[in-house]
């Protein structure tokens, strides 16, 4: 079996929604202090009087419900009265751990002092605007199923359910449902060698005391965690760390741009500005989600330069029509999906609670709908920072999957509208016609999800060569950067974790480099991947025996488009995870002689394998590609004969209303009969241009 090495594509959720604030902070006033005109002044922390503004007189006002009156050190700490520079800056509020200095009071580690302290994001009665214990349990706060997937695909744990998160978290309120997959809590992430839970401690980084041995837990200590909104970016990416990753935007060159003197305007790694986004722009997102947004057959350098298409000829993707209509992440992404709603998840399709049915119906029903009936209600707090302002009582709001209310898609005149959080515009929603023959067709109603037929392309990830490199500093890290290119390929279909079919992630080759401390390679795999020299007790299949290279993993591509069609699937063997290559039918009714002849020859010339390098199943529904998602799995032997069997069929019956498939069963004893073999006959005649 191939046991080549992962490295994970990952695709964690980031963007906010809005967050609450408190516009007018009790105690807060304005108050003239010498040397700065209308200085602000906070009651709040005891430093009425604070003089921050005598050097950083200029800077931005960070938003409206933030406004200069609140002061500085409410929310940054500090000495507010100190003469100088580095007196007033010792006590500021920050993470050294970060590496960015004391500039940012949002990291999540120290964030219980400044965004989540009592009245403001934090205390509160109503659990969902303790903003900070919810994205401590959320997937971006915890990187479970990043950890989970990799712990499983490199057989350092049983099971797919997460055991870890990058910090140890506990949900105690009680309120986690099992249906739902919600854990109870997550360990702290064990450390791969003694050596390096020494060196942490020794850093004061962590009190943890597991050690697994694991080179899972080493890489995602040194490569995935780069994603976490709590550690420092990608070196040449810019973005802040905790509350302010997700509110604070970031020029292309991670430069200052505003008025504050203090801060070098020739230095990277500083917001664009002083100001905060309550509700994040795309752009923002996809500061991290470099996948998504649409721009297909790029290599998306580091550091903010241009895109360079990596095929020439291949020109660009067709981009998802929420994204070319003018949609924002956050449009269609509710705060609870990407904050978290207090429950710790396992996986992504566990937390997410939007669907396409939430805005555009299935076809049988419209969206459910509920009205607002107090002020108070969630609906109408969270949607104050829109563009178009707040949602009143009486609006009908679509609910979600768990019968939450969107925030901005309503009823609207007896119409369904989707309201822009950023842009107050307008978008009609159309909604799944009641009589489409397509959307009521009963062979694939309850089977496909609404991705398996829309989605344009799936993003496959290149380039990704991994290298570790054994360092004699201990708590270095290991693992070497690698530069982020994409390609986008044509959706492959399996059964996602709900148990309806969806694309799957494409998965590159991917190889290990082991070199030790004088760069010399050191064997760790042979070709038919028997473990070699002293990294022989690295495992790299999952304890089920299939490879951590071979993934099938369910995604949605983000990559809505028209529907794609009949032939795509049912006269595809690739769409079905056979592979590309000939697809030969045997004598056997059951499909036992049929076989795949694949396009590329390679393995099977070398003897490593019979099968498409990219093929997840047989044609006789054998797996050959491993799952980290519960319920996952490719299509089985059944439905790969079922879905084949239809293509049949395709070439002369080529329309969804067609009649013959609203009863399979009676077609298919009817293609049996001389009947139907006569009129194919002279359908196929009338065609033919020789005679």
């Amino acid at each position: 079996m191939n046991r080549a090495i992962p490295l994970l594509l990952i695709g964690l959720w980031f963007g906010a929604v809005s967050a609450h604030a408190q516009p007018t902070a009790p105690g807060v006033q304005e108050f003239e202090t010498s040397g700065t005109p209308a200085a602000p002044v906070s009651r709040l922390d005891g430093q009425e009087g604070e003089k921050c503004l005598t050097c950083h007189e200029g800077i931005e006002e960070v938003s409206a419900s933030h406004p200069m009156s609140l002061g500085c050190t409410v929310c940054h700490g500090g000495d507010g009265h100190a003469q100088d520079a580095e007196s007033a800056h010792a006590p500021m509020i920050h993470d050294p751990d970060a590496g960015t200095g004391r500039r940012n009071p949002s990291g999540l580690k120290v964030a219980a002092k400044s965004c989540s302290q009592a009245n403001c994001h934090g205390g509160h009665a109503d659990a969902s605007r303790n903003h900070l214990e919810r994205v401590n349990k959320s997937l971006m706060g915890t990187l479970a199923g990043v950890i989970s997937g990799l712990r499983y695909d490199w057989a350092a744990q049983s099971n797919p359910k997460a055991l870890y998160g990058l910090n140890g978290v506990e949900d105690t309120d009680g309120q986690g449902p099992a249906e739902w997959g919600a854990l109870t809590r997550l360990e702290a992430l064990p450390f791969f060698t003694p050596r390096d839970l020494k060196a942490a401690r020794e850093a004061g980084k962590s009190a943890a005391g597991r050690v697994s041995g694991s080179a899972a837990d080493s890489l995602v200590r040194g490569r995935c965690a780069e994603c976490h909104i709590d550690r420092p970016p990608a070196p040449g990416t810019y973005r802040s760390q905790g509350c302010a990753a997700c509110h604070f935007a970031y020029a292309e060159n991670g430069r200052y741009q505003g008025g504050d003197p203090t801060v070098p305007k020739d230095e990277a790694g500083h917001p664009a500005f002083h100001r905060m986004a309550a509700v994040p722009s795309s752009s923002l997102c996809t500061t991290c989600h470099r996948s998504q947004g649409g721009r297909a057959n790029d290599v998306l350098p580091l550091g903010g330069e241009e895109p360079v298409p990596a095929f020439p000829g291949k020109g660009r993707s067709v981009e998802d029509v929420h994204l070319a209509s003018g949609f924002d992440c956050v449009d269609c992404h509710t705060q609870e999906e990407i904050m978290g709603d207090g429950n710790i998840y396992s996986r992504q399709h566990e937390a997410t609670d939007v669907t396409c049915e939430t805005c555009h119906g299935d076809g049988r029903a419209s969206p459910k709908l509920k009205a607002i009936t107090g002020a108070d209600d969630p609906a109408i707090r969270l949607s104050r920072h829109y563009a178009a302002g707040p949602n009143a009582v009486g609006d009908k709001m679509a609910l979600t999957r768990r019968g939450r209310k969107m925030t901005n898609v309503k009823s609207k005149k007896g119409k369904i509208v989707t309201v822009g959080k950023l842009s107050g515009k307008e978008f009609k929603t159309p909604q799944i016609q009641k009589g489409y023959a397509a959307h009521r067709f009963g062979p694939h109603r309850g089977k496909l999800s609404c991705a398996a037929c829309h989605s344009q392309w799936t993003p496959r990830c290149e380039g990704c060569h991994t290298t570790f490199l054994e360092t004699a500093r201990p708590g270095g890290n290991p693992w070497r950067p690698a530069r982020f290119q994409m390609e986008l390929e044509t959706p492959v279909l399996m059964v996602g974790p709900r148990g309806t079919a969806v694309p799957m992630l494409p998965q590159a080759r991917r190889t290990l480099t082991v070199l030790d401390q004088a760069k010399k390679p050191v064997a760790v795999i042979g070709r038919e991947g028997d473990a070699l020299g002293r990294y022989k007790d690295w495992t790299f299949t999952n304890p089920h025996g299939y490879s951590g290279a071979n993934l099938a993993s369910a995604v949605n591509p983000h990559s809505t488009g028209p529907a794609r069609s009949c032939a795509s699937c049912h006269l595809n063997p690739r769409a079905l995870g056979v592979g590309a290559g000939d697809l030969v039918i045997g004598d056997h009714p059951k499909g036992r002689d049929d076989r795949m002849d694949p396009l590329v020859q390679t393995d099977r010339v070398r003897k490593n394998s019979d099968h498409s390098a990219e093929a997840v199943v047989t044609l006789r529904g054998e797996r050959l590609a491993g799952s980290h998602q519960a319920g996952a799995r490719p299509f089985n032997q059944k439905q790969i004969s079922r879905i084949l069997k239809v293509g049949n069929c395709i070439p002369c019956h080529d329309r969804y209303g067609d009649k013959i498939y609203w009863n399979l069963r009676k077609s298919y004893a009817f293609e049996k009969k001389i009947d139907h073999r006569k009129l194919r006959d002279k359908i196929l005649k009338g065609h033919r241009t020789d005679e």
